[in-house]
């Protein structure tokens, strides 16, 4: 391509997007915006009540009858000190690990299992349902979608009178940024108004930003931990975004809600409040069999295996997948029916893979084949696979073991870490199904000598334990029990 052609298609592009931001604003003007709040009350439960249902379909409610009126109570006395305090709330612990709380219109107020094992008073607690309560009140949801439904119409309208292809992609980016934008000034606001409610209610304001700091700490170490693992960070909120250290704005705005404070003696003590959650589920509890530590084990079929130190597992739509630390290399465990009488040579004929290597052995007390399939379809492409097939002929079922690394061509990388992991496979006896357990908060209180690394060393979590357990009980980053406090453990 000649300079000139260049020059001439970035002289097209530069007149393009100056002649969509003209029209775009033109539109913009043209058309009415409407009143944010036009959506009438009945409309607003109505669409609530529909996402609701949704929600609990996706997460489900966590079966805690006690801890499900707690939270409900809490949220009820603020919702009472709210501008809407009219509207039915409704307050749901959602049975899922991530760290999250948020709301829909109409009054439904949601917190996941993940925020509450964050939490260490009921003051945090009521900050949390505060901001959410606020986020109703003010409508952010309703706002935030007419705003993108009237961005749409303008990028729509701009695309069809330029005439100009792509315009519409553009202008769902600027879509994008401006939603941003105004998720942080929504965010800003729901933290001034939620410390309003919650101080007319009787809770100090200032457990609000003790809960934003523990919520931005456990943001920095999914952070860190993401960029070790070399994935995205699953962070849902984004607290340090919409909070970052710099901005003194929300600080200031909740300090000054101070002066509305009321006297209010019934609320429980820390001690109390983390007795509540003692025995709570830790963790993902949707993957099919418990993960302690590095070990695997499925009570349902009987079987267990141990994978690298460092590894996280993860569920698919059918078993179970594990990543080396930095996601160069994965293995799965999936399982398909096996007919009775059908050879183990024979089910792996019928896999049509291209094998070398291969042989018949025995895994774990059952019949087994291990090779190396080349050029067989991995997570990272066309790569060699190392597999494994076992047997189980009492319940008419192969498990398919296989692992790729995300560089191999011919030779496999991580081969010696699948062998082993491969050859841990084996059935669960008496003391594994004893051991087997999901892992569930315990409150205990701390002893003269307690470290959070001698409690890391003997937690189940299977990754980053000594950071994970700091962060839930705000002793982030090298912060340490005092003698005689209650904290959490995971067991």
């Amino acid at each position: 391509m000649s300079l000139n052609s260049l020059s001439n298609r970035r002289e097209t592009r530069r007149i393009a997007t100056v002649r969509w931001a003209a029209i775009a604003l033109m539109v913009a003007f043209a058309l009415p915006m409407g009143p944010v709040h036009a959506m009438s009350e009945k409309k607003e439960i109505e669409l609530g009540q529909e996402e609701h249902q949704k929600i609990i379909a996706q997460y489900g409610v966590y079966n805690n009858k006690e801890l499900n009126e707690y939270v409900n109570k809490v949220g009820q006395r603020i919702a009472e000190q709210s501008s809407r305090p009219e509207l039915e709330y409704t307050f749901t612990i959602l049975n899922d690990e991530m760290i999250n709380a948020f709301a829909l219109p109409g009054g439904f107020v949601y917190v996941t299992r993940g925020i509450l094992t964050h939490m260490n008073s009921e003051s945090e607690l009521a900050a949390v349902l505060g901001h959410e309560i606020a986020h109703v009140t003010e409508k952010h949801g309703i706002r935030a979608k007419n705003r993108q439904t009237f961005m749409e119409g303008v990028n729509q309208a701009a695309q069809v009178l330029s005439g100009v292809p792509g315009l519409y992609q553009m202008g769902q980016i600027v879509n994008q940024t401006a939603l941003m934008g105004y998720k942080r000034e929504f965010e800003l606001d729901a933290d001034r108004i939620g410390a309003e409610y919650m101080a007319k209610a009787g809770y100090s304001p200032d457990a609000m930003l003790k809960t934003i700091e523990v919520l931005k700490n456990a943001d920095r170490i999914e952070i860190a931990q993401a960029r070790l693992e070399n994935r995205p960070p699953r962070v849902y909120h984004g607290f340090l975004s919409s909070h970052p250290d710099n901005d003194k704005r929300y600080r200031e705005a909740i300090e000054q809600a101070s002066a509305l404070r009321v006297d209010y003696d019934e609320f429980i003590q820390q001690d109390e409040f983390l007795d509540r959650l003692n025995g709570m589920s830790y963790g993902d509890v949707q993957r099919a069999g418990i993960l302690r530590k590095n070990r695997y084990y499925h009570p349902k079929l009987g079987v267990k295996m141990s994978f690298p130190a460092a590894w996280r597992v993860e569920a698919l739509a059918v078993g179970i997948q594990a990543a080396s630390q930095t996601s160069d290399a994965m293995l799965s465990l999936t399982t398909t029916p096996k007919k009775r009488g059908v050879s183990i040579d024979d089910f792996v004929s019928g896999m049509g893979l291209k094998i070398r290597e291969g042989r018949t052995i025995t895994i774990g007390g059952m019949p087994a084949y291990i090779g190396i399939a080349d050029r067989a379809q991995t997570p990272f492409g066309i790569r060699p696979m190392r597999f494994a097939v076992v047997a189980d002929d009492r319940r008419r079922m192969a498990y398919l073991l296989a692992g790729a690394g995300q560089y191999d061509l011919t030779k496999i990388a991580s081969d010696r870490a699948f062998i082993s992991t491969i050859f841990s496979f084996e059935r669960m006896d008496k003391q594994d199904y004893e051991e087997a357990r999901r892992p569930q908060i315990q409150i205990v209180r701390a002893e003269p000598g307690t470290t959070m690394e001698s409690l890391a060393a003997e937690s189940p979590i299977t990754n980053y334990a000594l950071d994970k357990l700091r962060v839930i009980n705000d002793l982030y980053p090298k912060g340490q029990p005092a003698p005689g406090q209650l904290i959490k453990v995971i067991d």
